[in-house]
């Protein structure tokens, strides 16, 4: 009897202390900041309201010319689709120097994960490169004709 009871002495703490806590849940990935754009560059760039001129990058861009019928990226104001499943859609577009610096959200293959993108242009804005992303090494891009 002495021995059940000196079983029941240690065991009564354990008892109060409750089950373990769990692990820890780890931290969604932080959302991208929208990035700042100001309303005079903004306006002029064309990423005012709707219905105002549509920012340079609008359009379907493609590796060459044989990819515009079926290949194409379909560059929106607020995001971009392409012909390989990724798409993207923009939580903050901002005017730089050589184009636009771009914080979205991208489904490439997984689940929504944020990213950072920069859109450069060449000579008479037919030529776009993208950098970032979740694009491994993009090609140059062309304008298609619509």
């Amino acid at each position: 009897m002495n021995r059940a009871l000196a079983v029941l002495a240690l065991a009564a703490p354990l008892v109060a202390c409750g089950e373990p806590d769990a692990p820890a849940a780890p931290e969604p990935a932080p959302a991208p900041s929208p990035l700042p754009t100001e309303p005079a560059v903004a306006a002029s760039a064309g990423l005012g309201p709707a219905g105002s001129t549509p920012p340079r990058y609008v359009g379907r861009w493609a590796a060459s010319e044989g990819y515009c019928a079926g290949g194409a990226w379909t560059f929106r104001r607020d995001g971009l689709s392409t012909a390989g499943e990724v798409s993207c859609d923009f939580e903050g577009v901002a005017v730089v120097d050589d184009g636009y610096e771009i914080a979205a959200r991208c489904v490439a293959e997984s689940p929504p994960t944020p990213h950072r993108m920069h859109l450069s242009f060449g000579p008479g804005d037919r030529t776009m490169v993208v950098s970032g992303g979740p694009f491994a090494n993009p090609p140059p891009l062309i304008r298609c004709g619509d």
